[in-house]
């Protein structure tokens, strides 16, 4: 129940139902998302260690700011070494079936162009299950966690509609070369990918003025 709870929180910030600074009461997010409070709690102690909530004295829990332009800049760094890690290794050891799933899934993905905040949740199902085929657990929970912070910034500012073809077709790349057990191959795709996305940001960014 704990990753049910964790998964409804998280939606329900991507969706903008809980904006940055938002007080997150165990009482209430049990009554909106119909879920006890105990896989509440645990939910919530979870998502600060991801840092997409925060504890605050005489507050509690409070859904975490967005990141800003030099804590983007930081995350994308370790992402390039971190994703370019895991697609080396879950490329030289992806089941077929687990290949399958992807390809389906990155099928499903397409389909998404036109509810960007539902796409970055599939997105990151996407990039986390197939870095999960290297084995390293305590890589994919340290990504996963990369993901969830930059979370609160795309409840503000979704993915480009427009962009999102090109990630797919990126995606279509990846699984390619992991199907001809191709690491180098794949790490190299991932991190265009990633470059891809880090400039999508920067471009945020500066329309919004929010470079710092």
């Amino acid at each position: 129940m704990t990753e049910i709870a964790t998964e409804a929180i998280k939606e329900a910030v991507l969706q903008g139902h809980y904006k940055p600074g938002k007080r997150l009461i165990p009482a209430q997010l049990e009554s909106e998302l119909n879920l006890g409070r105990v896989a509440i709690r645990e939910a919530l102690r979870e998502l600060t260690g991801s840092g997409l909530v925060v504890s605050v004295p005489n507050k509690g829990a409070i859904v975490a700011e967005a990141v800003d332009a030099e804590e983007m800049r930081e995350v994308f760094e370790i992402r390039y070494d971190l994703e370019g890690k895991a697609c080396e290794l879950a490329a030289t050891r992806i089941s077929e079936e687990e290949l399958s799933k992807l390809e389906r899934l990155n099928v499903d993905l397409a389909g998404y162009q036109e509810n960007p905040r539902e796409y970055f949740l599939l997105n990151r199902k996407f990039h986390l299950d197939f870095y999960r085929a290297s084995g390293w657990d305590f890589l994919c929970h340290i990504i996963a966690q990369l993901f969830d912070r930059v979370l609160v910034f795309r409840s503000i500012h979704p993915i480009s509609q427009d962009s999102i073809p090109s990630y797919v077709d990126h995606h279509a790349e990846l699984l390619a070369a992991a199907r001809k057990r191709d690491g180098s191959r794949a790490k190299e795709v991932m991190t265009r990918h990633l470059e891809s996305g880090y400039q999508s940001f920067l471009s945020i960014l500066k329309k919004n003025d929010l470079r710092g």
